[in-house]
């Protein structure tokens, strides 16, 4: 059968589907610091609407969360770094612990609660999944990503992602919904 890629703008949600958001997803949404590609931005937030509307559910993990907080948090370091310091300063050392950073905590937390309301908290079924089918899937994609796929085969979940990396690596059976055009 193979890999099903979905044009998201052409897709209407329904009750049924269980989605799983990637993590980029939840950064486009809730990630202000962002501020870029609007067009994303716009076409992801509308389908969450959707989602919303025809009450579909998102399935959330831990990790999903995990990846969010430290990428807002890297983002942030990175803007810093280029707005205010010397390139030879650390993310832990320097910036972890300034007021800076405090405040964008905050934010991460204030954006983590809000995700939580469009999502079900579940567990990750590692414990069932199996983990050499993750871990052939590294000559290609990352490991969160295989896991993700593996997670969402073994869970009939839905994939919504703009990372192209779950179309390159094509040898899996998950629903990929994404921005096709460009």
């Amino acid at each position: 059968m193979g890999t099903k890629v979905t044009d998201i703008t052409k897709y209407s949600p329904k009750s049924s589907d269980v989605f799983l958001f990637d993590t980029n997803i939840w950064l486009f949404l809730f990630c202000p610091l962002g501020g870029t590609r609007k067009i994303q931005q716009q076409i992801y937030s509308s389908f969450l609407k959707g989602v919303k509307t025809s009450r579909s559910t998102i399935f959330i993990n831990s990790l999903i969360l995990s990846e969010f907080a430290n990428a807002f948090l890297r983002l942030d370091f990175n803007l810093w770094v280029e707005s205010k310091r010397p390139n030879k300063v650390t993310y832990k050392k320097d910036y972890v612990g300034t007021s800076r950073y405090k405040e964008t905590v905050k934010l991460v937390t204030y954006s983590i609660t809000e995700i939580l309301k469009y999502c079900n908290k579940g567990t990750d079924n590692f414990n069932s999944l199996e983990i050499n089918r993750i871990l052939n899937h590294l000559q290609i994609i990352d490991f969160n990503d295989s896991y993700y796929i593996e997670l969402s085969a073994f869970s009939k979940y839905k994939i919504v992602t703009d990372d192209h990396d779950f179309i390159k690596y094509n040898n899996h059976e998950q629903e990929i919904l994404t921005i096709l055009h460009r």
